[in-house]
């Protein structure tokens, strides 16, 4: 990461420290970091999404892999590893005043899940001509559940990765263990604890 020079376009949310050696530049508002790229005067894009240019095919820009569904096919057929796309934050003191509340939130973002999962079984709730096709593929490539929640299994993998990767570039001091940066509620998933006051 230290022989690159990286720009930012948002401000992060929390403080953080940068690794020795990281050159990090902040765009100012009168620029926008998709058409520092079209223009070239980035050479590459990291982004969530996808971006304007890409959207627009224009011929100045284009994908890093041309064909990137493969290459995250292969990627997780080689590692196992879908990357993890959001955590559920609480601030300590909700825990200690309100323990069940883990747990309750837990099981309503599983049976939200389940019931979002059982609708995507129905091929006209997407507008998308093979959309059954694609849902088919990719159950058997990943599985009836690419989304699981927890720190077991395929979740622990990906996170001692993810950190792995983050210590190795600089960006964390010391490899921690996901159980020090989650509350781990799967014992009380285990015994069916419920709502509790």
């Amino acid at each position: 990461m230290s022989g690159n020079t990286w720009y930012s376009e948002l401000d992060e949310d929390v403080d953080y420290k940068l690794p020795s050696g990281l050159k990090l530049h902040k765009i100012g508002e009168d620029k926008s970091i998709e058409q520092m790229l079209v223009d070239g005067e980035i050479d590459a894009l990291l982004h969530p999404d996808l971006i304007a240019p890409i959207k627009k095919r224009d011929p100045r820009v284009g994908r890093l892999f041309p064909d990137y569904k493969a290459e995250e096919i292969a990627y997780y057929e080689r590692t196992g590893i879908f990357p993890i796309m959001h955590v559920m934050g609480i601030r300590p003191e909700i825990v200690e005043r309100h323990p069940w509340v883990p747990i309750n939130l837990y099981i309503a973002f599983e049976e939200a899940k389940q019931i979002a999962m059982k609708r995507m079984e129905n091929p006209r709730i997407v507008p998308l001509a093979w959309y059954r096709e694609a849902w088919e593929e990719q159950q058997a490539i990943m599985g009836d559940d690419p989304w699981a929640y927890g720190l077991e299994g395929q979740n622990a993998k990906t996170l001692e990765t993810v950190i792995g990767y983050a210590h190795q570039q600089g960006l964390i001091d010391r490899k921690v263990t996901p159980s020090e940066l989650f509350l781990d509620i799967s014992q009380g998933r285990k015994r069916g604890d419920k709502h509790r006051v």
